[in-house]
Protein backbone atom coordinates (compact mmCIF):
# COMPACT_ATOMS: atom_id res chain seq x y z
CA UNK A 1 0.00 0.00 0.00
CA UNK A 2 1.46 3.32 -1.24
CA UNK A 3 0.06 5.77 1.21
CA UNK A 4 -1.54 3.66 4.12
CA UNK A 5 -4.15 6.43 6.43
CA UNK A 6 -3.95 6.19 10.36
CA UNK A 7 -7.62 6.35 11.01
CA UNK A 8 -10.30 7.09 7.83
CA UNK A 9 -13.50 9.39 8.54
CA UNK A 10 -17.03 7.71 7.98
CA UNK A 11 -18.36 8.71 4.73
CA UNK A 12 -15.46 10.14 3.11
CA UNK A 13 -13.47 8.59 0.18
CA UNK A 14 -10.09 8.12 0.18
CA UNK A 15 -7.99 7.13 -2.43
CA UNK A 16 -5.89 3.36 -1.97
CA UNK A 17 -2.87 2.70 -4.15
CA UNK A 18 -0.75 -0.28 -4.04
CA UNK A 19 1.30 -2.40 -6.14
CA UNK A 20 1.01 -6.49 -6.75
CA UNK A 21 4.43 -8.42 -6.62
CA UNK A 22 4.40 -11.95 -8.03
CA UNK A 23 6.86 -13.54 -5.21
CA UNK A 24 7.28 -10.20 -3.50
CA UNK A 25 9.30 -9.44 -6.30
CA UNK A 26 8.25 -8.79 -9.72
CA UNK A 27 5.69 -6.56 -10.66
CA UNK A 28 2.27 -7.54 -12.08
CA UNK A 29 0.15 -5.59 -14.86
CA UNK A 30 -2.78 -6.52 -16.19
CA UNK A 31 -4.72 -8.38 -12.84
CA UNK A 32 -8.16 -7.18 -11.79
CA UNK A 33 -8.22 -6.40 -7.70
CA UNK A 34 -10.62 -5.79 -5.00
CA UNK A 35 -10.95 -4.46 -1.49
CA UNK A 36 -13.22 -5.52 0.68
CA UNK A 37 -14.21 -3.20 3.83
CA UNK A 38 -15.80 -4.85 6.65
CA UNK A 39 -16.79 -4.42 9.98
CA UNK A 40 -19.39 -6.60 12.05
CA UNK A 41 -21.89 -8.02 9.36
CA UNK A 42 -21.43 -5.03 6.98
CA UNK A 43 -19.26 -5.80 4.45
CA UNK A 44 -18.34 -3.82 1.03
CA UNK A 45 -16.50 -4.94 -2.13
CA UNK A 46 -15.15 -2.42 -4.22
CA UNK A 47 -13.29 -2.80 -7.84
CA UNK A 48 -10.09 -1.42 -8.02
CA UNK A 49 -8.50 0.33 -11.49
CA UNK A 50 -5.09 -0.06 -12.87
CA UNK A 51 -2.43 2.60 -13.01
CA UNK A 52 -0.67 4.39 -15.38
CA UNK A 53 2.68 3.07 -13.52
CA UNK A 54 3.56 -0.72 -13.62
CA UNK A 55 2.24 -3.06 -11.00
CA UNK A 56 0.40 -0.70 -9.53
CA UNK A 57 -3.45 -0.33 -8.74
CA UNK A 58 -5.88 2.07 -7.08
CA UNK A 59 -9.67 2.61 -6.28
CA UNK A 60 -11.40 4.98 -4.14
CA UNK A 61 -12.46 3.42 -0.65
CA UNK A 62 -15.37 5.09 1.75
CA UNK A 63 -16.76 3.33 5.21
CA UNK A 64 -20.32 3.71 5.58
CA UNK A 65 -20.11 4.18 9.63
CA UNK A 66 -18.10 4.75 12.61
CA UNK A 67 -15.83 1.74 13.87
CA UNK A 68 -13.17 -0.73 13.85
CA UNK A 69 -13.00 -1.90 9.71
CA UNK A 70 -10.65 -4.35 8.27
CA UNK A 71 -9.85 -3.93 4.59
CA UNK A 72 -8.78 -6.73 2.58
CA UNK A 73 -7.08 -6.48 -1.02
CA UNK A 74 -7.69 -9.27 -3.32
CA UNK A 75 -4.31 -8.56 -5.43
CA UNK A 76 -6.31 -11.32 -8.42
CA UNK A 77 -3.48 -12.94 -8.70
CA UNK A 78 -3.97 -16.47 -7.84
CA UNK A 79 -5.29 -16.31 -4.29
CA UNK A 80 -2.89 -13.73 -3.01
CA UNK A 81 -4.69 -11.61 -0.31
CA UNK A 82 -3.60 -9.27 2.26
CA UNK A 83 -5.96 -8.18 4.85
CA UNK A 84 -4.48 -4.90 7.30
CA UNK A 85 -4.87 -4.24 10.66
CA UNK A 86 -7.90 -3.46 11.90
CA UNK A 87 -8.33 1.06 11.33
CA UNK A 88 -10.10 3.28 13.45
CA UNK A 89 -13.07 4.96 11.36
CA UNK A 90 -14.23 8.19 13.19
CA UNK A 91 -17.73 9.84 12.70
CA UNK A 92 -17.78 12.91 10.16
CA UNK A 93 -16.85 16.00 12.72
CA UNK A 94 -16.00 13.92 15.45
CA UNK A 95 -12.26 14.82 16.66
CA UNK A 96 -9.26 12.85 15.12
CA UNK A 97 -7.79 10.06 17.30
CA UNK A 98 -4.59 10.30 19.43
CA UNK A 99 -1.56 9.79 16.83
CA UNK A 100 -0.64 6.34 17.17
CA UNK A 101 2.99 5.46 18.85
CA UNK A 102 5.92 5.17 16.34
CA UNK A 103 6.09 1.10 17.54
CA UNK A 104 2.00 0.78 16.86
CA UNK A 105 1.88 2.97 13.48
CA UNK A 106 5.21 1.00 12.34
CA UNK A 107 3.20 -2.20 12.70
CA UNK A 108 0.40 -1.21 10.86
CA UNK A 109 2.93 -0.57 8.25
CA UNK A 110 4.67 -3.96 8.71
CA UNK A 111 1.41 -5.60 7.61
CA UNK A 112 0.36 -2.75 4.50
CA UNK A 113 3.97 -3.15 2.99
CA UNK A 114 3.90 -6.33 2.97
CA UNK A 115 6.80 -7.13 4.58
CA UNK A 116 4.66 -9.89 6.14
CA UNK A 117 5.45 -12.14 2.82
CA UNK A 118 9.08 -12.30 3.31
CA UNK A 119 9.47 -11.88 7.08
CA UNK A 120 8.20 -13.63 10.07
CA UNK A 121 8.08 -11.16 13.57
CA UNK A 122 6.24 -12.81 16.19
CA UNK A 123 2.66 -13.91 14.58
CA UNK A 124 3.20 -11.74 11.62
CA UNK A 125 4.11 -13.53 8.70
CA UNK A 126 4.05 -17.20 9.66
CA UNK A 127 2.18 -17.98 6.21
CA UNK A 128 4.26 -15.96 3.93
CA UNK A 129 7.21 -16.95 1.54
CA UNK A 130 9.77 -16.76 4.23
CA UNK A 131 11.76 -15.35 1.62
CA UNK A 132 13.79 -12.77 4.23
CA UNK A 133 15.23 -13.25 7.74
CA UNK A 134 13.17 -14.31 10.59
CA UNK A 135 12.95 -10.79 12.27
CA UNK A 136 11.36 -12.01 15.97
CA UNK A 137 13.08 -10.66 18.84
CA UNK A 138 15.84 -9.17 16.88
CA UNK A 139 16.88 -5.60 17.03
CA UNK A 140 19.27 -3.86 15.01
CA UNK A 141 21.65 -0.60 15.36
CA UNK A 142 18.28 1.84 14.21
CA UNK A 143 20.53 3.79 11.24
CA UNK A 144 21.55 0.20 9.88
CA UNK A 145 18.09 -0.75 9.77
CA UNK A 146 17.33 2.89 8.14
CA UNK A 147 19.41 2.46 5.38
CA UNK A 148 18.63 -0.76 4.59
CA UNK A 149 15.06 -0.12 4.00
CA UNK A 150 15.65 3.21 1.87
CA UNK A 151 17.98 1.61 -0.17
CA UNK A 152 18.31 -2.40 0.45
CA UNK A 153 21.10 -2.76 -2.32
CA UNK A 154 24.09 0.17 -0.88
CA UNK A 155 23.65 -1.25 2.94
CA UNK A 156 25.61 -3.64 4.82
CA UNK A 157 22.70 -5.31 6.04
CA UNK A 158 21.92 -6.68 2.14
CA UNK A 159 24.87 -8.88 2.38
CA UNK A 160 23.67 -10.56 6.27
CA UNK A 161 20.00 -11.43 4.34
CA UNK A 162 21.97 -12.41 1.35
CA UNK A 163 23.68 -14.83 3.34
CA UNK A 164 20.08 -16.26 4.93
CA UNK A 165 18.93 -19.60 3.53
CA UNK A 166 16.13 -19.70 0.32
CA UNK A 167 16.35 -15.87 0.94
CA UNK A 168 15.72 -12.94 -1.99
CA UNK A 169 16.42 -9.82 -3.01
CA UNK A 170 14.38 -7.39 -1.32
CA UNK A 171 13.04 -4.88 -3.07
CA UNK A 172 13.05 -0.91 -2.77
CA UNK A 173 9.91 -0.15 -1.59
CA UNK A 174 10.48 3.46 -1.87
CA UNK A 175 9.50 3.92 1.54
CA UNK A 176 9.54 7.90 3.20
CA UNK A 177 12.12 8.90 6.00
CA UNK A 178 8.69 8.93 8.38
CA UNK A 179 7.94 5.46 7.25
CA UNK A 180 10.99 4.30 7.70
CA UNK A 181 11.45 5.49 11.25
CA UNK A 182 8.09 3.80 12.36
CA UNK A 183 8.92 0.97 10.61
CA UNK A 184 12.32 0.68 12.84
CA UNK A 185 10.66 1.34 16.06
CA UNK A 186 8.35 -1.85 15.41
CA UNK A 187 11.28 -3.76 14.50
CA UNK A 188 13.25 -2.46 17.49
CA UNK A 189 10.35 -3.06 19.91
CA UNK A 190 11.71 -6.16 21.43
CA UNK A 191 14.86 -8.50 22.00
CA UNK A 192 18.26 -6.85 22.52
CA UNK A 193 20.06 -4.75 19.93
CA UNK A 194 22.80 -6.13 17.72
CA UNK A 195 25.73 -4.10 17.71
CA UNK A 196 27.19 -2.72 14.65
CA UNK A 197 29.81 -5.18 14.36
CA UNK A 198 26.74 -8.18 13.47
CA UNK A 199 25.37 -5.22 11.04
CA UNK A 200 28.17 -4.99 8.92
Amino acid sequence: VDELPEYLVAGKPVAVSFVVRQHAVTLLDGLKPTITLKSGSTETTIPVNGANERGRYAAMITAPHAGEWTIKIHSGFMNLERTLLPMHVIAAGAPAPRALADAERGHQLFVAKDCVSCHMRGGEGTDGYKFGPDLTGKRYVADYVAKFLADPESSPLSRIAAMTPNSTRMPNLNLKEREIATLVAFLNSEGPVLGKAAAK
